[in-house]
């Protein structure tokens, strides 16, 4: 079979943890099938009314197309996005001869991914990773997702926190198929020596604070115990967080790491006894899976993709957003983390996450699809 996937979220040279989820999927379906991405993004640093840049590479068994598409004029912006990604797709379409348009987020790639199954009569699969409302900058991006949501032949998402918002606002049901996370990058190792190491991973850049670091850094401030937390990230809010550290009388506890490449992840969880994560809201969850990789247990908020999968083997779910209830499960985690079996930890989230797991998953699914 023959997949061509679209999306806006994919791994370059700026951003080299951008939509990496959507490049695992890829290589991981690329060992059975014949997989090409392309991925198209507007550079909003550098003006241009028609002018784009297009490079190719590969990357383990998938043909990599980039389209990097110059900021121009409101309005005339988005629409130029979609004529060039359009007229791109289609270019490389007419040699690849896909079986299926596989497109990725909401907006602007579920958009774009129907202009092309559209004029190739090819099944359209769109794979959601963002909750579908983030996608409503205006009306007219609300309209022009929900549109291709319910044109698409099918639609996955990767928890079943999102697959029932997709359904509130789309009236679409969606396949859930979680993400992938390779265990094999990460390994048990033992506990370090010293205070208590706790991890944080998350983008610093949400005017919202999404990711909640905020909240984490406020929480902290309360509990008296001896820790050192971990940051890994980098933003435009990286600042902002370090003067709020410092006025919470926190910076000395805090070890900002800033950005950390995609390889280094592992050994930034090997630093640590365990994981938080205080998402605002979490489609998935990526690093919390990387962490269980490692075998730390978690404490998370119930905000979203986490409730699939974390339970008392694995960590604490605190209700989203409690403040008093996270001090008290980061305070027991502290004097408990010890008492989890590692093993148990790392070995259910390969069940769950391997990349066999998502193959299989992925595979009955088009059979269904095609036939």
């Amino acid at each position: 079979m023959k997949l061509l996937f679209l999306t806006p979220w994919y791994p370059d040279a700026r951003i080299k943890n951008h939509g990496v989820f959507v490049r695992e999927q890829a290589v991981a379906l690329g060992s059975v099938h014949e997989v090409v991405v392309i991925s198209a993004k507007i550079d909003y640093q550098n003006f241009g009314l028609c002018s784009y840049q297009f490079t190719e590479s590969v990357f383990g068994n998938v043909k990599e197309y980039r389209l990097v598409i110059k900021r121009s004029l409101p309005i005339y912006n988005q629409l130029n996005y979609f004529f060039i990604s359009r007229k791109i797709a289609l270019k490389i379409a007419k040699y690849f001869q896909p079986d299926v348009v596989h497109g990725n987020i909401g907006y602007p790639g579920a958009f774009w991914s129907w202009l092309v199954s559209n004029r190739l009569r090819k099944p359209l699969v769109i794979t959601e990773h963002t909750f579908v409302q983030n996608n409503f900058r205006s009306n007219v991006h609300k309209q022009l997702t929900l549109f291709s949501l319910r044109k698409a032949n099918a639609v996955i998402a990767v928890s079943n926190s999102l697959a029932s918002t997709i359904e509130k606002y789309a009236q679409v049901k969606a396949q859930v198929i979680p993400n992938i996370v390779e265990a094999s990058r990460f390994s048990i190792e033992p506990f370090p020596k010293g205070k208590t190491a706790i991890g944080f991973v998350g983008g610093l850049s949400s005017p919202k604070h999404v990711k909640g670091l905020d909240t984490l850094l406020r929480v902290l401030s309360q509990v008296k115990k001896d820790f050192v937390l971990h940051v890994a990230g980098d933003g435009a809010l990286m600042n902002e967080y370090q003067t709020r550290a410092r006025e919470l009388s926190m910076f000395e506890k805090c070890k900002f790491y800033g950005f950390v490449d995609y390889e280094r992840i592992p050994s930034f969880m090997n630093q640590l006894h365990f994981f938080v994560n205080t998402s605002r809201f979490e489609t998935f969850g990526i690093s919390i899976v990387e962490a269980m990789a490692s075998g730390l247990p978690v404490v998370c908020f119930d905000n979203g993709g986490p409730g699939d999968f974390v339970n008392s083997s694995n960590g604490i779910l605190v209700e989203n957003q409690n403040e008093e209830k996270l001090k008290e499960a980061i305070e027991w985690m502290i004097d408990n983390y010890e008492g989890f079996n590692r093993e148990v930890i790392r070995k259910v989230m390969i069940e769950k996450f391997s990349r066999e797991e998502f193959i299989h998953k992925m595979n009955l699914f088009h059979k269904t699809l095609i036939n």
